[in-house]
């Protein structure tokens, strides 16, 4: 592991894509690589001053791991390529502006409760000298488990970077098993370091800023919860209503909207899928960074939920995630307020499956809601969403230009799997097509992956 990181990190972009057919060739394993380049990522891009831009050659790798394991064997290895592209660009431009690598940092010995204690003290001060020393002390004397039920709640703690905190500790949890003992510690260092980010604002251990405050609020609102509220019954007249709320609720009133549901015995799986639409909704009306932060963001935050073993934080992520769809949709604002993704129409189609999602996908970019309604009219017709996203995961290892549009995907196609109402997951899935990529798109990345498609056929 220690030399193919060496390898990403030290060998001359352009010849990257060379030597990794030759490992390719040589038995490379896939879970492998993804390792490697997580962590020359972290070693070499740093979420500081934003957990974005650079910071998305981290974040993305996760979505790789899950397109390169899901796409026909003959795509299998491009979207290895687009990342380790990626990485490259995102290294020198790392260098150019800071020259920032991540620097070794001796361990000081601690006990488990030590330890513990000060990395929590240091997050709740945020501090981030203070919080990388107790990660690398603390880090080899817990488990898994402990670590993350101190990250997973704060990266729900605030939605400052949209959503990215969220998601950096999803990514993390979820690629940690691939790292060796020892080897975990610059993606944990990474995390904390994120976790860390006030954007504009001043501390927020001292002030009061308005992306604290749903957090706050929401620390007595989880004591409102009912007796039993993991069970609950699905209601359609409760998920309509909620999302009918969800698009004009503030954020400091979404968590109170939550608990009602609960208290009337709505379930917490039909509020996340609620969350889900409302979230796919935005990406119809606006299909840009912003309201795709809005599906990777609820994503995550599931993720978390689903792993978590402790209740409270399960509460949390619940209230802290209608808080969130709530802002995004403020942030979103009226661009095509009078798109909606219950009224959404079904446009009939004729001809094969195979045929029609080629059509639909030749839609993308230029006729995004011709193409959801010809996916909605699709599925009415065929329910076979499986061959939807394999058409789209091709087109995607193809002309993917952005990591966006690997979180995205990956993202909604997993929060696709969640859905036990077959009506709302056409719906959903319908959505979330607008913003796969075209089987037309013009991707800056196509040259890089053209080459990695004559080398691998050399």
């Amino acid at each position: 592991m220690d030399s193919l990181v060496s390898l990403l990190e030290n060998t001359p972009h352009q010849r990257v894509p060379a030597e990794l057919v030759r490992l390719i060739r040589s038995g490379l394993a896939q879970e492998d690589f993804v390792a490697a380049l997580t962590l020359a990522a972290a070693r070499n891009v740093q979420p500081i001053p934003d957990v974005g831009f650079k910071y998305h050659s981290v974040m993305v790798m996760q979505a790789i791991r899950l397109t390169v394991s899901r796409v026909d064997e003959h795509d299998r290895w491009l979207p290895a390529f687009w990342a380790v592209d990626y990485f490259k660009r995102m290294q020198a431009s790392e260098q150019s502006e800071s020259g920032w690598q991540l620097s070794p940092r001796a361990s000081t010995r601690v006990s488990h409760d030590a330890g513990q204690r000060r990395l929590i003290e240091a997050l709740d001060r945020w501090d981030y000298e203070a919080a990388d020393a107790a990660i690398i002390d603390y880090a080899p004397v817990a488990s898994l488990a402990q670590l993350f039920s101190i990250l997973i709640p704060y990266g729900a703690r605030d939605l400052r970077e949209i959503g990215h905190k969220a998601i950096t500790v999803q990514n993390t949890h979820r690629l940690i098993d691939l790292f060796g003992p020892g080897q975990a510690e610059p993606v944990l260092r990474s995390t904390v370091a994120a976790l860390l980010n006030t954007a504009d604002d001043g501390n927020p251990a001292t002030g009061d800023y308005a992306a604290d405050r749903p957090w706050r609020e929401h620390q007595s609102l989880v004591d409102e919860f009912p007796a039993g509220w993991q069970a609950g019954r699905d209601d359609p007249v409760a998920r309509t209503e909620f999302l009918e709320t969800l698009r004009v609720v503030p954020e400091h009133e979404a968590g109170r909207q939550v608990v009602d549901l609960l208290q009337r015995g709505i379930s917490p799986a039909t509020i996340w899928e609620t969350l889900f639409v409302a979230a796919g909704e935005l990406i119809m009306r606006d299909p840009s960074v912003v309201p795709v932060h809005a599906q990777t963001t609820a994503n995550a935050l599931h993720y978390c939920f689903r792993h978590s073993t402790d209740e409270r934080t399960q509460r949390l992520l619940l209230l802290q995630c209608a808080a969130f769809i709530a802002m995004f949709t403020r942030l979103v604002g009226n661009q095509l307020a009078d798109v909606r993704i219950d009224a959404l129409e079904p446009i009939n189609v004729s001809g094969d499956t195979q045929t029609t999602i080629e059509e639909i996908l030749a839609d993308l970019p230029e006729n995004r809601l011709r193409a959801a309604g010809r996916t909605l009219g699709l599925l009415a017709a065929d329910d076979n969403p499986e061959a939807i996203m394999a058409a789209a995961r091709h087109y995607l290892a193809l002309n993917g230009d952005d990591s966006h549009d690997y979180k995205f995907l990956e993202a909604a196609f997993e929060n696709h799997a969640q859905f036990t109402d077959a009506l709302w997951s056409r719906r959903f899935l319908a959505a979330s097509i607008v913003y796969a990529t075209g089987s037309s798109a013009q991707s800056r990345s196509r040259r890089v992956i053209d080459e990695a498609r004559e080398l691998i056929r050399a």
